[in-house]
């Protein structure tokens, strides 16, 4: 028979939430998806530079769960597409997938739900400004991707990250998809030559926190333009730009 006693040492061993499960659970809410595993969720924050510095630790990176977020991802966007837009064709697909999938707008995402203050990383890339950079914001959320996947199934997926990309979908479903630079030189270069450019990093300057990259876009050997930005992809895209003014008004899309 359990006495007093025994109820009271029974209280005092029960596990109390600690700061983290309740950070979890507040990023849970944020997320809005509650984890049944809440480890997945837990292996999904940690950044392999975290490893690095603590190579004892007996816990996994979240670089498979994003390798699985990202072709899950890929999957829920394209039968999104192909489903709300028939009569388009596999090149506008193509590229409105991609616009929806690529790192910018997970980091996007990521941003608005404070995903990087969850983030375990080494102290190094912290001190880096690691919480704020885009690549790893992007790939922390397909590795939470991954996680809800392994949780809840294609079905729970599905419901999270056409929840998170809504906006975006509306915006393509009234606005339809202005096309950028990068696709209109390549459509011009293929009709015109039947070549397609390619970009070429020439130049990196600043610290990694501050990093400016200058990219050159290439037709065979010939520097058709050179562009810089704050990343490749914003370089890539100023000198695509640049190309596109030096060429002919009739060979442009």
């Amino acid at each position: 028979m359990t006495g007093p006693e025994d109820s009271a040492a029974a209280v005092q061993e029960r596990p109390k939430a600690t700061g983290r499960s309740r950070r979890l659970d507040a990023l849970q809410r944020r997320l809005g998806y509650e984890f049944q595993q809440p480890a997945l969720l837990r292996q999904a924050l940690v950044h392999r530079s975290y490893l690095n510095e603590n190579p004892e630790e007996p816990q996994e990176s979240n670089e498979r769960l994003e390798f699985l977020g990202d072709a899950i991802l890929d999957a829920v966007v394209s039968r999104r597409l192909f489903d709300d837009y028939p009569g388009a064709g596999e090149g506008w697909l193509t590229e409105v997938r991609s616009r929806l999938v690529r790192n910018e707008t997970l980091a996007d995402l990521a941003q608005a739900s404070d995903l990087g203050r969850w983030v375990v990383m080494g102290r190094g890339v912290e001190g880096q400004s690691g919480r704020e950079r885009p690549a790893i914001l992007g790939r922390t959320f397909e590795a939470v991707i991954g996680a809800v996947y392994l949780d809840g199934g294609m079905r729970a997926a599905q419901r999270f990250i056409l929840r998170c990309l809504e906006p975006a979908l509306a915006e393509i479903a009234v606005a339809g998809l202005e096309r950028d630079p990068k696709s209109l030189l390549q459509q011009a270069c293929q009709a015109q030559w039947h070549l397609t450019p390619r970009y070429e990093v020439v130049e990196e300057r600043g610290p990694a926190h501050e990093r400016e990259f200058r990219v050159a876009v290439r037709l065979r050997d010939d520097v058709l333009a050179v562009g810089e930005g704050r990343s490749k992809q914003a370089a890539e895209k100023a000198a695509a730009e640049a190309a596109l003014q030096q060429l002919p008004e009739e060979i442009l899309p």
